[in-house]
């Protein structure tokens, strides 16, 4: 009545304030719950091809004097118009009883196609199929035509076991009619439940690339609230939106973790360390920007799902079984209901939370992968990113973010001392190494002091250049990128850093953070953005540990994406090439294209500017001007 009573005065032209819950208007959502083809055909061999090898025995019996064996293998399924055609090499043999003893008369090998009518029982939530037609080809696939007899024996036993395939669409609406009212505030959520009672399935469509169930619910939208002046979060806010992002970023890597064991192409391992990083990026820099909040959350789960959905759909529906496709089903159906209900915007104030990613979590768990937001180094994700076998993290490696100091220490350390660590670091292997309390012995070759600076920027040279020459020797860079390479990690490890791994600071010894704190070191490796691939510890401490890791994101750009994306027509210049390359190391493999942009208009970002500074006189062997971002001189 009060939304009635507010309508009415609204129409009438009378100013009169309505809440925003009485302006509510209704609104069907639709979300595609999509049975693609390759689901479709697994759903067929886990109920009917469960014989070794995607085999079905549909018939193998001896009555009175015939003997008849029907054997398929090797399923495929595509559309075929209103229909689907699942197809499927077959063998037959058929013989008869002589004299006791039953003799082969047929052994026929060739390819059956049955197109299939897909029927939706709306009152089970339930498909089936039901055999309208069938086709007898060669094993070359060209047509053919059978005795009667066989054709009925087909018809007999093959045609009816495809009725018995049932795909139950229960589970999927149930989750979602369970999960969607967790991605709303608590306040809201008595109401989005009701709208999981309007939730039903509608029509069915054969597509060129799957079957088409239309799943809709009505909805109660609110107007947009009028726009309130940007404000910057409270530190409360930022602190519990960042726990938030954090797990929303360990529920990114689950999903990505769940294809371990795939065989990615080039192509699909690019696009998941683009989305990864992309969104990592972006809360780095919302951080700075003190502008995190429950709408970069969104955005980004729907963002990443529109990057994510055809590889997670093409890879784990081969490989699941049983329940656990219907579970991937429910999985894909609700991640597609989200981005269908944010379609809406403000309108209807979507929040990602933690209960909603943890359930989310369970429709694809698996027991090899843990789930959590943890700083340790992930082998399944440097697998899956193609960065293979972790780094030696032999070296310094300390909890503790500081060590004691006294002013009254030398920072070069002795020159036998010195002598022995730049000789295990440029010519020994590194082995694995226990963690230790701190070690000042191991640290002061690489703290920089005006008494000893022309000794410093000689070691750290020289430990880059050993870096950039190990590295380089296990990329897959052509041999003429070398002397470029080089160049590349020693002018980036100069802009990072000048060239520092540890500072000094009131007594004591500290890694060399940036000034947002989020990146570190030598190469400042940035620790949200690379978490999983790097060891926090050593990346803070151990100079060694930093400077690969550096370098090998420096290669990985270069060889992955600077030389694959460029026109092979119109190559960039080397110049050119070493700044777009090091756009993306301070900003992520999105810059390439942006640096590009920046680079045809002569609008360059400060950072290109000062990287192309220090590039210039690395490029001219300048090194001894490291001293001037040390001393001023």
């Amino acid at each position: 009545m009060k939304k009635l009573i507010c309508l009415f005065m609204t129409l009438a032209g009378i100013a009169l304030s309505c809440p925003r819950d009485l302006q509510a208007a209704a609104e069907t959502v639709h979300v595609p719950l999509a049975l693609d083809y390759p689901f479709i055909r697994m759903v067929i061999i886990d109920q009917l091809y469960t014989q070794p090898g995607e085999r079905v025995i549909m018939v193998d019996e001896k009555t009175g004097g015939d003997y008849a064996r029907i054997e398929l293998s090797n399923p495929e399924v595509k559309s075929n118009g209103s229909l689907i055609t699942i197809g499927s090499d077959i063998r037959v043999k058929e013989g008869v009883l002589v004299l006791g003893k039953y003799i082969q008369m047929v052994d026929f090998e060739g390819y059956i196609e049955l197109s299939q009518r897909v029927v939706l029982d709306k009152s089970t939530s339930r498909l089936h199929l039901e055999t309208v037609d069938s086709h007898i080809y060669k094993t070359n696939r060209e047509p053919m035509v059978i005795a009667t007899k066989m054709w009925d024996l087909i018809k007999k036993y093959v045609h009816p076991n495809f009725s018995k395939v049932v795909i139950d669409l229960a589970l999927p609406i149930d989750e979602i009619r369970t999960m969607l009212p967790l991605f709303f505030a608590e306040d809201e959520r008595v109401g989005v439940e009701g709208w999981m009672n309007s939730l039903k399935l509608g029509g069915l469509r054969v597509g060129k690339d799957a079957v088409l169930l239309d799943l809709s619910m009505t909805v109660e939208t609110n107007p947009p609230a009028p726009p309130e002046p940007a404000q910057e979060s409270t530190a409360q806010e930022i602190e519990r939106f960042s726990r938030l992002w954090e797990t929303w970023d360990a529920f990114l890597v689950y999903q990505m973790e769940s294809l371990v064991g795939e065989t990615l192409t080039p192509e699909e391992q690019r696009t998941l360390f683009e989305t990864l990083l992309e969104t990592r990026y972006g809360f780095v820099r919302a951080l700075e920007n003190k502008a995190i909040g429950n709408e970069l959350i969104r955005q980004q789960f729907v963002w990443t799902w529109q990057q994510l959905d055809s590889i997670l759909r093409s890879h784990l529906v081969k490989k699941a079984r049983g329940d656990d496709m219907i579970k991937y089903l429910a999985f894909f159906t609700a991640s597609d209901a989200l981005s269908a209900l944010d379609k809406l915007g403000p309108a209807l104030n979507v929040e990602i939370s933690r209960d909603g990613l943890l359930r989310l979590v369970q429709l694809i768990g698996t027991q090899e992968i843990a789930f959590g937001y943890s700083p340790a180094v992930d082998t399944h994700l440097r697998d899956l990113l193609g960065f293979g076998q972790a780094l030696d993290e032999a070296g310094p490696s300390f909890k503790e973010l500081e060590i004691p100091f006294p002013s009254n220490e030398n920072p070069a350390a002795p020159a036998d001392a010195i002598s022995n660590l730049i000789l295990r670091f440029l010519i020994t292997p590194a082995h694995a190494a226990e963690s230790s309390p701190p070690n000042l012995e191991e640290l002061k070759p690489w703290i920089y002091s005006k008494n000893d600076l022309s000794s410093y920027l000689d070691r750290v040279r020289r430990a880059l250049e050993k870096t950039a020459d190990e590295t380089f020797a296990k990329s897959k860079l052509d041999k003429s990128y070398e002397p470029f390479y080089r160049l590349m990690v020693m002018a980036t490890a100069w802009q990072e850093s000048c060239w520092r791994q540890v500072v000094t600071s009131k007594g004591n010894l500290q890694p060399l953070f940036s000034y947002n704190q989020s990146s570190v070191g030598l190469m400042q490796i940035n620790e949200r953005v690379w978490r999983g691939m790097y060891k926090t510890d050593s990346l803070r401490w151990n100079i060694e540990y930093n400077a690969r890791a550096g370098a090998e994101i420096l290669d990985h750009y270069l060889r992955d994406y600077a030389l694959k994306k460029m026109d092979p027509k119109n190559p960039l210049d080397t110049d050119t090439l070493a700044r777009a390359v090091y756009a993306m190391y301070n900003g992520g493999p999105g810059q390439f294209q942006k640096f590009l942009k920046r680079n045809q208009a002569d609008s360059f970002y400060e950072s290109d500017k000062l990287f192309w500074n220090k590039y210039s006189m690395a490029k001219a062997g300048e090194f001894q001007k490291v001293s001037i971002c040390l001393v001023g001189k």
